[in-house]
């Protein structure tokens, strides 16, 4: 097994994680600035939440001190988790709701 390229390759993911979500964050912030619709602040804090989440996992890979909380950490970045979810799919079902109400009208 080379670990080598596994621990190239996890970097990898990490970094694209965190483009991905800066540039979904950036967007939102974007939309949400522009437009004031409640859909785009809803998945702003989502997305905030599953940052928070991805942080909260890997605080013991960069900080081997808080390894002994790991089960805390683990089970909190859970529950961020869940949130995040719950908060993508009510933000994502309100601006579906909102483009389906701004079609009926057109």
């Amino acid at each position: 097994m080379n670990t080598d390229a596994i621990h190239i390759a996890s970097y990898l993911m990490l970094a694209a994680t965190l483009c991905n979500a800066g540039a979904l964050l950036w967007l939102q912030l974007h939309a949400y600035s522009k437009h004031h619709h409640k859909s785009f602040l809803i998945l702003t804090l989502s997305t905030i939440t599953a940052l928070l989440s991805f942080f909260a996992v890997t605080i013991p890979a960069f900080l081997p001190a808080v390894r002994p909380w790991y089960t805390f950490i683990y089970l909190s970045s859970a529950v961020l988790y869940i949130l995040y979810a719950a908060l993508g799919i009510w933000g994502v079902s309100l601006l579906f709701r909102s483009y389906g109400a701004l079609k009926q009208g057109a």
